[in-house]
């Protein structure tokens, strides 16, 4: 009997996990749909900053992540190598630090020749008002600040899903 117990603990515990760690597609984020909820941080250039005014009517990608993910730090260097022909095609990136304080963040950035701003959410509260089951989480934000998809990795379709022709 304590073995059938601890098997279905251990079979519950892998669904929900399983389930945190799937990627979150176009449709299955409360927010899809919704405005971007707005927020002003402080940045790693030490200013405060306001997500609205940093999108300036354009389409975004708010990439919400941590230094001590590895998934994250690949992403994170996946879409600094493409930052400049992201933004050619009018597509703002925000970088958003789920957690962590200044320095870490700052030294990361310096010993990995990173330039970007970074949102500091250290308390974590945007990070629970854009509803983040994990970290990396990427979301995709048109023109008019409505939030299209959200995903746990970039997609190489992320110009169609900012273009609404993605499935």
């Amino acid at each position: 009997m304590k073995i059938l117990v601890k098997s279905i603990i251990a079979a519950v515990a892998i669904f929900i996990l399983l389930r945190a760690c799937s990627p979150q597609t176009t449709g299955s984020h409360p927010l899809i749909g919704q405005l971007a909820p707005n927020f002003t941080l402080g940045t790693l250039s030490d200013q405060n900053k306001t997500m609205s005014l940093t999108r300036d009517g354009q389409s975004a990608i708010i990439f919400f992540w941590a230094v001590w993910c590895p998934h994250c730090r690949r992403q994170l260097t996946a879409l600094t190598q493409q930052q400049a022909d992201i933004e050619k095609k009018g597509i703002k990136i925000i970088l958003v630090n789920v957690g962590e304080d200044l320095r870490k963040v700052k030294d990361y950035f310096s010993a990995n020749n990173i330039s970007s701003d970074v949102f500091l959410d250290q308390n974590s509260a945007v990070a629970g008002n854009y509803n983040i089951v994990g970290v990396p989480t990427f979301f995709f934000v048109n023109t008019e600040g409505i939030i299209i998809a959200a995903e746990h990795s970039l997609p190489s379709d992320y110009e169609k899903i900012l273009l609404g022709l993605a499935p």
